[in-house]
């Protein structure tokens, strides 16, 4: 069970000023996918944090073979110059629009926090191309930014396959 989380009311000018931090870090996530901006999407993590991207059943293989060598045999992006390199698309490449709902801080102490929303991405033709939730570690990092230490993709659905929940 998560710990308790102070009321609305009961929270202090900071923490209502990084909880928004938080959720336009969400947002800004979102728009980096979608414009291919592999840079501004490297930018929302640490420069040592990672994003889980195996409950899509991608493996490193199956990107090695794609001329990709960004995945750790644990199904992990880990490091900004891997990050850039996954959300950079080549030119051509169908764009996808990702949207992020249910965004809520799930616990708050300090430089720390943890977050959770759902997404939902839509191909080029408005189909949903994949859905599922974001789990993640959030970090004020050293800058004061805030940023994702930790991220969990768990996918339900991915082109048309629903998926086994992990």
């Amino acid at each position: 069970m998560a710990p308790p989380t102070a009321a609305p009311g009961d929270r202090g000018p900071r923490e209502v000023a990084d909880r928004l931090a938080i959720y336009e870090l969400y947002a800004r996530y979102a728009q980096a996918a979608d414009l291919a901006d592999g840079a501004a999407y490297a930018d929302c993590f640490t420069e040592d944090g990672w994003t889980d991207i195996s409950s899509f059943g991608h493996t490193a293989e199956s990107f090695r073979g794609r001329g990709l060598d960004v995945l750790d045999e644990t199904g992990k992006v880990r490091g900004r110059a891997r990050l850039r390199t996954i959300a950079t698309k080549a030119p051509g490449a169908p764009h996808y629009h990702h949207l992020t709902v249910n965004a809520v801080v799930t616990s708050y102490e300090g430089d720390r926090a943890t977050g959770s929303a759902y997404f939902v991405v839509l191909a080029p033709d408005g189909r949903v191309h994949q859905f599922g939730r974001y789990e993640d570690v959030i970090v004020r990092d050293t800058d004061g930014q805030w940023r994702f230490a930790e991220r969990r993709d768990l996918a339900a659905f991915n082109s048309g396959t629903t998926l086994p929940r992990g």
